[in-house]
């Protein structure tokens, strides 16, 4: 993962160019800011297997839960419930958005795959968060 602001907006990459097969849970992610509006940007470039899906989920947890769930200085744990979660479901090749309008500043990316042998090649996904 890595983070970069450039003109007031805050961009994290959760994945570059991934091969997806299985499903599986990125974060937590505190944003440095108390964010009010993003986009989870999804390019995936190719699909197979038999009836292949890829759902993408965000989910925001409070402003400011994250300080209720530091462990120590290295780990972090997300609650158990976000107060609010968007998804996408993917099943061919292409780019999608998925506009997040409320605020949060502590995040998770869940992703579920479903289907028999189902592959999602050069995938990346981003969260864009407007920060100025």
């Amino acid at each position: 993962m890595s983070m970069l602001s450039v003109n007031g907006l805050l961009i994290t990459s959760i994945l570059a160019n991934a091969t997806v097969t299985a499903s599986s849970t990125y974060g937590p992610f505190i944003s440095p800011y108390v964010v009010q509006s993003a986009v989870v940007a999804i390019s995936v470039n190719s699909v197979s297997g038999t009836s292949p899906s890829l759902t993408v989920t965000f989910n925001a947890y409070d402003p400011y839960a994250y300080d209720d769930y530091v462990e120590n200085t290295t780990t972090i744990t997300a609650p158990p419930y976000p107060y609010y979660t968007a998804s996408s479901a993917i099943t061919a090749a292409g780019g999608y958005n998925m506009p997040i309008s409320i605020v949060y500043n502590f995040y998770t990316i869940e992703l579920t795959v479903s289907g028999t042998s189902p592959s999602f090649g050069g995938v990346f996904i981003s969260v864009i968060e407007r920060v100025s």
